[in-house]
């Protein structure tokens, strides 16, 4: 009945011209489902793996030998970018801690964009850290940049580069099926697994994301998957958003509503105005540059992507740069912070 509902009200978006409608229409029939049908339900939650696999495959696609050589050409950017962002994210920790009256090792653990079950794991650890309100936190982030970021960037257009990258995808999946294109997706799987074993995070996106790459790298033969194929994917990944969604309202009180509008509303504005003014020094357009450095989950803003026609590939170059920056730096350098902090406390 939900799985229904969902593409109902996602067709019924897509007829009126809504952004993301099958996205959107899928987070509020969930919604509408819980509050007015019944919480007592189960949603595996491999469906929703399902769908974030697809994306990965998607942006797998886009990774051609040519999208490679201009991501190294990009480099610099990237690097610059993902400080700037993380270095504002942190910067409005202060303002969340004093809006919320939270411990300095809350506010932290909640700044930190992109990388939620990290921080999770840290809060966890942290006796002076507020699980609750990171999660919350965190959780609202991706919310907000699911509502915000596609109604900014449907202001601009991407540029002319888009349509050539587009192009340059090759056919559809469909217009080339043959056996071989299973070895792809059983190394998916493989890498998928090698992944979650060594618990990298979202393993279910960069398995598909590594084998696709590989594919078009060692054979040539690139192509992009079906609309269909995204817009079923949208349904099963939005369905498990609008479940967060639902069970994050009951747990919310007024100043953290308040304090986490502010700090997220802040954080998407300010990498506007970064956006803004690095602009200037590059060629890249508004929107390609505003996607690759908004802060959130790489799902839900390559749907954004896909949406609005932008350059998959750079956009999700940068947030795979920005999780692995965040996992190999960010991560082990606020764990030490933390535990220095725990032990400064100890001997006062």
């Amino acid at each position: 009945m939900l799985l229904l509902l969902a593409i109902t009200v996602s067709w019924v978006l897509n007829a009126a011209g809504m952004i993301l409608p099958w996205l959107f229409g899928s987070m509020i029939a969930t919604f509408l489902f819980i509050r007015f049908a019944t919480k007592d339900f189960y949603y595996p939650k491999w469906l929703g793996n399902v769908g974030i696999f697809v994306i990965g495959f998607e942006i797998g696609s886009t990774f051609t030998v040519d999208a490679l050589h201009e991501m190294a050409g990009e480099m610099a950017n990237i690097i610059i970018i993902t400080f700037l962002i993380i270095g504002l994210s942190l910067g409005l920790s202060t303002i969340f801690m004093k809006l919320t009256k939270c411990t300095p090792e809350t506010a932290l653990l909640s700044s930190v964009p992109g990388a939620l079950s990290q921080m999770l794991i840290l809060a966890e650890e942290d006796k002076k850290a507020d699980l609750l309100l990171v999660t919350i936190t965190q959780m609202s982030r991706i919310i907000m940049v699911v509502i915000l970021v596609p109604l900014i960037a449907s202001f601009f257009t991407a540029d002319s580069g888009t349509a050539a990258v587009a192009e340059d995808q090759g056919p559809l999946l469909t217009e080339m099926l043959d056996p071989s294109l299973l070895l792809i997706l059983a190394g998916a799987f493989v890498l998928m697994y090698l992944l979650k074993l060594i618990k990298f995070p979202v393993p279910f996106m960069l398995g598909p994301i590594i084998a696709m790459l590989i594919w078009n790298i060692t054979t040539g033969h690139h192509f992009s998957l079906n609309i269909e194929f995204m817009n079923i994917a949208q349904v099963l990944f939005g369905i498990r958003i609008g479940i967060q969604i639902s069970s994050l309202l009951y747990q919310l009180n007024s100043r953290m509503i308040v304090s986490m509008l502010i700090q997220n509303t802040l954080l998407i504005f300010g990498t506007l105005l970064i956006v803004g003014v690095y602009q200037m020094f590059t060629d890249h357009s508004f929107n390609n540059l505003f996607l690759s450095a908004a802060p959130g989950g790489i799902g839900q803003l390559i749907i954004v992507a896909v949406e609005m026609g932008a350059d998959i590939a750079m956009i999700s170059s940068y947030h795979i740069f920005r999780i692995f920056f965040i996992i190999l730096f960010v991560t082990p350098v606020v764990s030490y912070y933390l535990k220095y902090r725990r032990r400064k406390h100890s001997e006062t």
